[in-house]
């Protein structure tokens, strides 16, 4: 048994630890209940060497049951043609049907796809000696 002195640090420190267990897992249950977070989506498609950029909420997903949002942000060396091409060729693979290819001097480029009530729209352009990627997930439910 503790001295007698000890035994109010000994409770403090139990008061203590246990508001932090509580904290903690109050915090962890608002983060997932609540939070946003920056999860691709199993379904589409990154070229290799493209990195999400996911600091200061650039890139963010969120999923409730079949209702899915997502603002995907990639940069890497890929070229913008081999980009567009591996995704071009790998979209069909997950069953999505491309509905719009366009490429502009003056605009980035723009593949759109689309599967069922979901809608993959990924945009391309070479800034700063690197190629931005920019993937947009969006659920439209007044399609079948």
């Amino acid at each position: 048994m503790p001295p007698h002195h000890a035994i109010p640090k000994l409770c403090a420190l139990a008061v203590l630890s246990s508001a932090l267990w509580f904290g903690a897992c109050q915090g962890g249950a608002n983060k997932v209940a609540y939070g946003v977070t920056a999860s691709q989506f199993q379904d589409m498609v990154v070229p290799a060497g493209m990195r999400l950029r996911d600091g200061t909420n650039e890139s963010y997903s969120r999923q409730e049951a079949g209702w899915r949002l997502g603002h995907f942000v990639y940069e890497g060396p890929t070229a913008v043609d081999e980009a567009m091409g591996y995704v071009r060729q790998r979209m069909p693979q997950h069953n999505w049907q491309k509905v719009e290819d366009k490429a502009s001097e003056n605009e980035p480029a723009r593949l759109r796809f689309e599967r069922g009530i979901y809608t993959a729209e990924y945009t391309f352009e070479r800034r700063e000696g690197a190629t931005h990627m920019v993937v947009r997930y969006t659920t439209d439910y007044s399609r079948p």
